[in-house]
């Protein structure tokens, strides 16, 4: 069996290295599953990744980390899943390929009333929301810059549930998208820190920024208490020591928890933009412009 898998072999626009290779698949390793991926959702990191802003691993790059497909080949017994099942989940290596082989221990089922597209963007953002809030611990309030994407607007409703009061920023167009979630808007650029003021007189318990801005940075110490968290997903330099990096950690009871709330429409969750994964190059551009609203995907 083969695989056609996206890479690059150099930094650069995505017109200019992304290729697609395809290859043998080896033998499937103990404790792992072979899936034929269906969609898999783009990350901003993917495409930072791309470009050479953000430099982990070595050429040729391969991309993604979530998906949602069917088990085409099991190793060994498995208790929960079967050949031809509908699941979702992260990645063991890569996502953005035709075939992949992920280890069991990642996998959920997918919901059928879910549409291939919305699972396979899900994995990332759930438990990096769920790993953010697990992370700063018990508050009662929160800072969310740059809340429009996939991560914030899961994290929004996450915070929301356990009762936790969110106040986010985004551009303009988004500040509908946002309350709607949720959350108090707030505009981002000049006199940021005023209008935060304005809707949240009280210091912020903890903050988190999902837009790697010094904007960012500077408004939340000036907005949150001494003691509180400042937190980034940004992967981007700081300029505070108070500003902590905070990892995604893989939890597939916190993915599940997600999947179903946005399944049974609990949880609201948008598609930006679908792309054919041969339109792979126009994916990585249009991710690159920025301003999504939630996530988008690569359908095979």
């Amino acid at each position: 069996m083969t695989t056609t898998i996206l890479i690059a072999q150099s930094y650069g626009a995505a017109d200019k290295v992304l290729e697609f290779h395809t290859q043998e698949l080896p033998v499937l390793q103990s404790g792992m599953a072979r899936i034929k991926v269906k969609s898999a959702g783009i990350n901003p990191i993917d495409a930072r990744r791309m470009t050479g802003e953000f430099r982990h691993g070595s050429m040729p790059q391969t991309f993604g980390t979530e998906f949602a497909g069917e088990i085409l080949e099991l190793s060994g017994n498995s208790t929960f899943f079967k050949i031809g099942d509908a699941v979702l989940g992260s990645g063991g290596g890569f996502t953005h390929a035709t075939v992949i082989d992920v280890p069991v221990t990642n996998l959920i089922h997918k919901p059928e009333s879910m549409s291939w597209d919305v699972a396979g963007t899900l994995a990332g953002v759930s438990q990096t929301a769920s790993t953010i809030l697990d992370e700063i611990g018990p508050i009662k309030s929160l800072l969310i810059h740059g809340a429009s994407g996939g991560v914030g607007s899961i994290t929004i409703q996450l915070a929301k549930e356990r009762g936790i009061d969110v106040v986010a920023t985004a551009s303009t167009k988004n500040q509908d998208y946002l309350q709607k979630l949720g959350a108090k808007a707030v505009v981002y650029g000049d006199g940021l820190v005023s209008r935060l003021k304005n809707v949240h007189p009280e210091l912020f318990d903890a903050s988190i920024d999902m837009s790697g801005t010094e904007e960012a940075t500077q408004a939340s110490l000036q907005t949150v208490k001494e003691d509180g968290f400042i937190g980034t997903i940004a992967g981007k330099p700081v300029s505070s020591p108070r500003v902590q990096a905070v990892w995604v950690k893989r939890n597939v009871n916190n993915l599940k928890h997600v999947v179903e709330r946005v399944a049974d429409g609990t949880f609201s969750w948008e598609v930006d933009q679908v792309f054919r994964f041969e339109e792979a190059s126009k994916a990585y551009a249009y991710i690159l412009d920025g301003h999504t609203r939630g996530k988008n995907a690569l359908q095979f």
